[in-house]
């Protein structure tokens, strides 16, 4: 099945689950008559079952593997967690102003337990709100935060299915229950799947350290072999998830794009730059040492009819090693179609990849272009950032049929988007990754 067809499947299942509990609403017959009341039950429906439904949005779901940007989903699933957490606030809101006794149950130990229960739901969905939008502020260690918004998941859907079943009224439709408990269903599948089944098949095809080459002072090339089977195949500019260990049964992942070329015979290579926590561990890993590979993800695809014409390559330090995997595979398959490489890095002492960029200029049909910031040479010719002048100076006449894709910190796509607008470049030409993305 096309991608394109799984796409269009995974958003028709999505919306369904969202809208399910309000369309059984709708046609129990069971509203009470009055509009503020029946609004605020309807609003805590649908920010209940987006809550869940992000289980499903975040699982990685391997069939779903080629279909989903995960920059996307993962950014979108940031927001629509926020949209939840306000309609079930507004849920709350509408319902005090509609009984002024019940703003009284924010203190769980005199409410009632099936409103207390509500009110347990709704301090777990602020609480994850507020750890997921600070964590970084609170320099809040990824494993600990994760450990956290899984408690407070499971929180939330517990005592929000509890205080939503004892209150009764809705839900004692027959036909509202059998939502209710077909979406219970699909967020414990979900859940199992997240934390048992993928976990398995991941330690299925387990991988092990062939070797770790610094690139710069804070940079590594990790490169992995099959420890017993052929390996996984992918396509250059995805990204896999990898944890080590002597289990796959971990809390998390960290994601890394591939950097290697997808025609490596099972070999895979992930270029890493430390910038803590798992990252730092990578220049001690030891050849031979057990790591677990959750992927491919991704869309990008060399096959795609829209990159024929051309690829323009943008990368910003360590979003540079997607590009690497593209030059790396196209040089292996033999294919010639135009690159126009833009790299932009601090210095010359940080720049990546020199000797490699030298072979590959003499496989790839590439221009190349490095920017540096802060150079230490007086007198390198392309200093700063990478701007519209410098793209311009550098593409051919029919850059607007090129394809652009860009990866780099969250600050360098904000300022090359404004570039692709200045210089006309229609969206489905481009394809983002912001390597902050988890």
């Amino acid at each position: 099945m096309s991608p394109t067809k799984k796409r269009q499947i995974f958003y028709i299942v999505y919306f369904t689950l969202v809208l399910l509990p309000a369309f059984a609403m709708l046609v129990s017959g069971y509203f009470r008559g009055d509009g503020i009341r029946d609004t605020a039950v309807l609003l805590g429906f649908i920010g209940m079952a987006l809550a869940g439904i992000q289980l499903i949005s975040i699982g990685r779901i391997h069939w779903l593997a080629d279909a989903l940007d995960m920059d996307k989903v993962y950014n979108n699933h940031h927001w629509v967690s926020l949209l939840s957490i306000l309609l079930i606030i507004a849920h709350f809101m509408l319902l005090s102003w509609y009984n002024p006794l019940i703003a009284t149950y924010l203190n769980v130990f005199e409410a009632p337990w099936m409103i207390g229960a509500g009110t347990i739901g709704l301090f777990g969905l602020i609480l994850i709100g507020i750890t997921s939008v600070l964590r970084k502020s609170f320099k809040m260690d990824y494993r600990y935060w994760l450990l956290i918004h899984d408690i407070l998941t499971i929180v939330i859907l517990v005592f929000g299915m509890w205080h939503l079943f004892k209150v009764g009224y809705y839900t004692s439709h027959p036909f509202m229950r059998a939502i209710w408990y077909f979406e219970i269903a699909v967020w414990v599948v979900a859940f199992a799947y997240i934390r048992i089944i993928r976990p398995y098949r991941i330690g299925q095809k387990p991988y092990m350290v062939k070797s770790v080459v610094g690139e710069s002072a804070d940079t590594y090339s990790l490169t992995l072999e099959p420890d017993g089977h052929e390996g996984v195949p992918f396509e250059a500019g995805q990204v896999a998830w990898i944890s080590t260990g002597q289990s796959p049964f971990v809390l998390s992942r960290n994601p890394f794009s591939y950097s290697g070329s997808a025609e490596a015979d099972g070999d895979l290579r992930f270029s890493i730059k430390n910038l803590g926590d798992f990252t730092s561990t990578i220049p001690h890993m030891k050849k031979g040492q057990r790591v677990y590979v959750d992927g491919p993800y991704g869309t990008f695809n060399l096959a795609d009819p829209r990159m024929q014409n051309g690829l323009v390559l943008i990368a910003g330090g360590i979003g540079l090693a997607p590009v690497m995997s593209i030059l790396n595979t196209l040089a292996d398959r033999g294919d010639h179609r135009p690159c126009y490489v833009f790299y932009g890095d601090l210095n010359e002492d940080n720049a990546l990849y020199e000797d490699e960029f030298a072979r590959l200029k003499d496989k790839v049909n590439m221009a190349f272009v490095q920017v540096l910031e802060k150079p230490k040479d007086e007198e390198y010719p392309y200093r700063g950032y990478i701007t519209k002048e410098i793209l311009l100076d550098h593409l051919p006449q029919n850059y607007k049929e090129l394809f652009y894709f860009v990866c780099g910190p969250a600050a360098m796509l904000r300022a090359i988007e404004k570039h692709f607008d200045a210089m006309g470049i229609d969206q489905s030409q481009i394809h983002e990754e912001n390597y902050t993305m988890a």
